[in-house]
């Protein structure tokens, strides 16, 4: 890749993959329902989808393990409506949660918003 872009073309693709993932973070603290589960410190972007039947309910007993079954019901749907992948991963403590990583030179602002409106309408009647 190196050697086909060049150390400049290499560097403007870097660049780009920051500042999508920095796109992605701001457009997801603006959306309700979207959580980060931390700031991206670098092109890996971690997020809960809140469908709002858990929303304002962080206080009960069930709310972290009803929260973790909303991103694999939200990959299932989408992978039966054939509209995206994405993948999601439990760490430690913090249950499933979807893990982002835009690297994709063809990858668009539009692209990303369609990501995030695509996972809301498939997970808001959860």
């Amino acid at each position: 890749m190196w050697k086909a872009n060049g150390t400049e073309g290499l560097e403007k693709r870097v660049d780009r993959a920051f500042e999508f993932t920095r796109y992605l973070a701001e457009e997801i603290k603006k959306r309700e329902g979207f959580q980060l589960v931390i700031e991206p410190e670098f092109i890996n972007l971690c997020f809960w989808f809140v469908p709002p039947s858990l929303r304002g309910k962080e206080g009960c007993a069930d709310y972290w393990e009803r929260l973790g079954k909303v991103a694999p019901a939200i990959k299932e749907r989408m992978m039966k409506k054939g509209s995206m992948m994405v993948g999601y991963q439990p760490l430690g403590s913090k249950v499933n949660f979807f893990r982002q990583v835009v690297t994709n030179p063809v990858v668009t602002k539009q692209d990303l918003d369609f990501f995030l409106d695509e996972i809301e309408k498939l997970g808001t009647d959860l």
